[in-house]
């Protein structure tokens, strides 16, 4: 995110300096964002810029000499009554000055602009930690600002600038000066540290996937994963660990949770089987790895065991059994426990299968699965790892004798898209249930703070019933909900929510590429049924 927004700001930055430049590059690890520019002006460009003044009848007398206000004027721009001239604009005479501004050495420049630059940076968690009262995502540590061999002197969160950096953590963090602009990424190289992502992530997915293949596996395509550890190294060694084939008996989406999210570990496959192997990446280089790979496999185990104990109490009861337990999980305040939420998506499901058209089996499964869907909210492995929310709960259901079908909306119920009609009719009523009962309760986003998901909540309502191909009316299906809340429905709660599903409808339709016009033509009338929106956005770009 840092990287992103410098990319924006450091062009913004120079131009409002009047900085020429050939080129920006932005590059980061997760202990320091460098900025390099190229070709940088050694001084800020000249500006002359036409000031209009008071008017000609107040700055000049009837006998056409300067009046007091000509001569503030004057004196306020640097220049003396002299230099003011008369111009006429809109049928009326002002007087104007012609305000020449001499460029600034450049490192002047910066050093005034710079600690807004860093200031600017916003982040989604900060911390306050010296008594300056900055606010930044870690303590800052050291900055480092050159222009050529000159340092750029500013001072920032108690920190001023010079030419000093420092190596890998692993190696003591030893102090590294800096002579020059140019010579930052040969000192970077020497100090082995990877300073482009993109260099990482090459790095750490060509080692992992040769590791993989030397065990007869290969890796899955997880972008979200690479992209996490790519930002976690500035040195990576992938390294290939193991575990005893005994946890393979626990589900593998429990196995590669704890992988994933716990120690941001790399699974390896066989096909579809999981081998009893994983892969880490080291911040460092080779030396002693066997010693961290006997670290890491020590905690792998210890928590495969954690997983092995909740899962064995899991499945000493059936599924239905945490449902009561559901009564202890608050879903908000003024909505309830999740055993209400439960009950509610109990009385909302047949409406909702109603609506989609399902047919008698379909509607069962549906019912069946709301009674259900969050049960396992209440499991232990769950609470421990609520990544695995639905995915565990459909696990259970098969378990303990439900219907395939049952347990696969179930599953499938926080997915985008679901895969079964009877996991549509639960997922659009879990959906409906959320938005009309926050936005009743006056817990609509504000801003881009949006602690309920319910932005999220707008677009799988969208995607799945545009993937269906499914007929919706919204409209209809809010009231069903906003019937059974505890809290008041109106039709102001229900415009409300309607205007905030348009507006992610509105993206939708714009991101697949229709025109401006058509989508606000078409979302004037369809915006309660997103999948008739998308048809009549085709059929009038058409």
């Amino acid at each position: 995110s840092a990287l992103g927004q410098l990319r924006a700001a450091v062009p913004a930055m120079l131009d409002a300096a009047r900085l020429t430049y050939e080129r920006v590059e932005v590059l980061g690890t997760p202990r320091r964002l460098a900025v390099f520019v190229e070709g940088l002006a050694a001084r800020s460009a000249d500006v002359e810029s036409v000031v209009k003044g008071p008017p000609a009848d107040r700055a000049f007398d009837k006998e056409g000499k300067p009046t007091p206000a000509a001569a503030g004027f004057a004196k306020s721009r640097g220049l003396s009554v002299d230099d003011l001239s008369v111009v006429e604009e809109g049928g009326k005479r002002y007087v104007s000055a012609v305000v020449r501004e001499a460029g600034r050495p450049s490192v002047e420049a910066l050093a005034e602009r710079l600690p807004d630059l860093i200031a600017g940076i916003k982040f989604e968690k900060s911390m306050r930690w010296n008594a300056t009262n900055v606010a930044y995502s870690r303590p800052l540590r050291w900055l480092l600002a050159l222009h050529g061999p000159a340092v750029v002197p500013f001072t920032y969160a108690g920190l001023s600038s010079g030419r000093t950096t420092y190596g890998l953590r692993p190696f003591g963090a030893p102090a590294l000066d800096v002579a020059t602009a140019a010579d930052y990424r040969p000192v970077m190289d020497e100090a082995t540290i990877v300073l482009d992502p993109d260099d990482r992530k090459a790095i750490i997915a060509a080692g992992a996937a040769a590791l993989a293949r030397s065990v007869q596996g290969t890796i899955p395509d997880d972008p979200a994963l690479l992209d996490e550890v790519t930002n976690l190294v500035e040195r990576p060694t992938p390294l290939l660990g193991a575990f005893e084939e005994r946890f393979l008996a626990l589900p593998p989406m429990a196995l590669v949770a704890v992988m994933r999210k716990h120690q941001r570990y790399f699974p390896v496959y066989k096909g579809e089987k999981l081998l009893p192997h994983f892969i880490a990446v080291r911040n460092g280089d080779e030396q002693h790895l066997d010693i961290v790979r006997d670290g890491n496999e020590h905690v792998i185990r210890a928590r495969f065991a954690d997983a092995a104990f909740f899962y064995d109490k899991d499945i000493q009861r059936g599924l239905a059994e945490f449902v009561p337990a559901l009564d202890k999980l608050t879903f908000q305040t003024q909505l309830g426990s999740m055993l209400n939420k439960t009950r509610r998506l109990e009385k909302l499901v047949p409406t909702v299968a109603d609506m989609l058209g399902l047919g008698a089996a379909e509607r069962a499964t549906a019912e069946r699965a709301a009674s259900l869907a969050k049960a396992d909210l209440a499991t232990s492995m769950v609470v421990e790892m609520t990544s695995l929310q639905g995915k565990m709960g459909g696990h259970y259901a098969l378990r303990g004798g439900e219907p395939r079908e049952v347990a696969e909306a179930i599953a499938g119920q926080y997915e985008a898209v679901s895969g079964t009609p009877a996991g549509l009719a639960l997922a659009v009523a879990d959906r409906l249930d959320s938005l009309a009962g926050l936005f009743a309760a006056g817990l609509g986003p504000k801003g881009s703070n949006d602690p309920f998901a319910l932005r999220r909540a707008a677009l799988h309502l969208i995607e799945n019933l545009s993937a269906h191909r499914q007929r919706f009316d919204l409209r209809a299906g809010l009231d069903a909900a906003g019937a059974l809340l505890p809290v008041a429905w109106s039709d102001a709660a229900r415009a409300e929510v309607l205007a905030f599903i348009g507006g992610r409808l509105d993206v939708v339709l714009r991101e697949a590429g229709y025109g401006s016009s058509v989508v606000k033509a078409v979302l004037a009338e369809q915006t309660h049924d997103p999948y008739a929106a998308r048809l009549a956005a085709a059929a009038l770009s058409e």
